[in-house]
């Protein structure tokens, strides 16, 4: 250890730096001591680390599978619904930064409510690589050569992205409570929001202990 050499030296009282000269240091008891405690220290260091057997570096974990398998949490949810709505990101690049693979971001991306099914958000992904001239990630037919399921729905009131009032709380609830039970599809259109974001806020306002347990209630409405 070429430290260890360095300390010997100066404990020595000589140059390290090979000439072999005095250094010149004051005499202090202080200062001689503090040196041969370090030296007695780095001497049991090289000795623990000369008889530990080298260990080969662990490899880094693979791309996009650091959170494969675990549970979405509501700040994953918040942070991927951001990242696609507020960016050209397509899925590769999310798969990387949120540590989940393609095809799991796909999936909430459906969940969330950002599209109706899988192949409608792997066909926005297949646009967002074009845009970007990479090869489409997925082997799906274009947007426009697969009909709508239904009409499209008109544009929103202009509320999405909008910070949430009291007032705007207020009507969630109420409309949540209502005798007609509306899902959150027929209260984003009403609020002029994301159906995304209608879940987020049942959760935020503590309706619900999370996004998956929001999720299976509208879906209850949705099939009810």
């Amino acid at each position: 250890m070429r430290e260890l050499e360095i300390v010997e030296q100066l404990v020595l009282g000589v140059d390290p730096a090979g000439r072999r000269d005095p250094l010149g240091t004051p005499k202090d008891p202080a200062l001689d001591k503090a040196r041969a405690l370090y030296y007695e220290q780095l001497k049991r260091v090289a000795k623990q680390h000369a008889a530990d057997p080298p260990t080969a570096p662990e490899p880094p974990p693979a791309p996009g599978g650091a959170r494969q398998g675990q549970r979405w949490t509501i700040a994953e949810d918040n942070r991927l619904a951001l990242l696609w709505e507020a960016s050209p990101a397509p899925v590769r690049q999310l798969s990387e930064k949120l540590g989940r693979s393609p095809l799991a971001i796909v999936s909430r991306l459906v969940r969330l409510g950002l599209y109706e099914h899988q192949q409608a958000a792997m066909q926005a992904d297949n646009a967002r690589m074009q845009a970007l001239d990479l090869p489409p990630l997925w082997d799906v037919p274009a947007a426009t050569e697969t009909p709508p399921a239904k009409p499209a729905a008109p544009p929103a009131a202009g509320k999405q992205g909008a910070v949430w009032t009291v007032a705007d709380d207020q009507q969630l609830k109420t409309l949540w409570h209502s005798p007609a039970q509306p899902d959150s599809q027929a209260i984003a259109k009403q609020l002029g929001r994301s159906r995304g974001a209608i879940l987020a806020r049942l959760v935020r306002l503590g309706l619900f202990s999370d996004r998956d347990a929001a999720y299976q209630a509208d879906q209850a409405r949705l099939t009810g």
